[in-house]
């Protein structure tokens, strides 16, 4: 399948390029769980882009790492607020700023926000008329799998299960989330810092938030 995706290193319509760069940030956003993307790219720069503790990490390595364009959302994240809000260190801007220019359409360069990014915020939060999720748990391996109303209902879905699920103390439920047309949706944990729910290791879920990531221990 990503083999498949759209190779972002060549010259793409608006339409395409709008596609491929809102992908990352809902991989970012609504699977990482990271509400300051900005934040979490960071810190992502600043450990040399690992991909050994995040496979969604490493999928964003190989599909929006090649030639580095992944600097290009980085840019459009840490220039939302001014144009030195956050880098990974004091010359980057510099080196950026100063390197080859893009081709085709680009998440940085063309205005505020050429791309349009952000309109995936809200997917996932419809609200399905009549409720038909269904959530089956075991409270003795914490793990439970939710089947969700449809595609465009499963963040809002997941959210009402986590209502549901019995306090666990200091342990965390495992969620396996499905959708019937479209199939896995993945391994969900609810952090108990941020309250978001998100794929993968709970220190990279930290790294997305700016006011928090200092205070808990990778």
């Amino acid at each position: 399948m990503i083999d498949q995706f759209p190779s972002v290193t060549r010259e793409l319509s608006l339409d395409e390029s709008c596609a491929v760069w809102e992908t990352l940030h809902y991989l970012l956003t609504g699977l990482l769980g990271w509400d300051d993307p900005g934040a979490g790219l960071v810190h992502w720069y600043a450990a040399r882009q690992p991909v050994d503790d995040s496979p969604l990490l490493a999928v964003v390595s190989r599909i929006w790492g090649r030639g580095g364009l992944i600097d290009d959302y980085a840019a459009w994240t840490w220039n939302r607020e001014g144009a030195d809000r956050l880098a990974p260190n004091p010359d980057w801007w510099r080196e950026y700023m100063s390197g080859p220019p893009r081709r085709g359409h680009n998440a940085y360069f063309g205005g505020y926000n050429p791309l349009h990014l952000g309109h995936s915020d809200d997917f996932g939060n419809d609200e399905p008329h009549p409720n038909q999720a269904q959530l089956h748990l075991d409270n003795t391996t914490r793990r439970a799998v939710l089947i969700v109303n449809h595609l465009g209902s499963w963040r809002r879905d997941l959210q009402r299960a986590g209502e549901q699920l019995p306090e666990l103390g200091d342990r965390s439920w495992h969620v396996e989330v499905f959708d019937r047309q479209t199939g896995y949706l993945g391994l969900y944990r609810r952090s108990r810092v941020t309250g978001n729910w998100f794929q993968g290791k709970h220190s990279v879920h930290m790294w997305g938030h700016a006011l928090l990531a200092a205070e808990v221990t990778p």
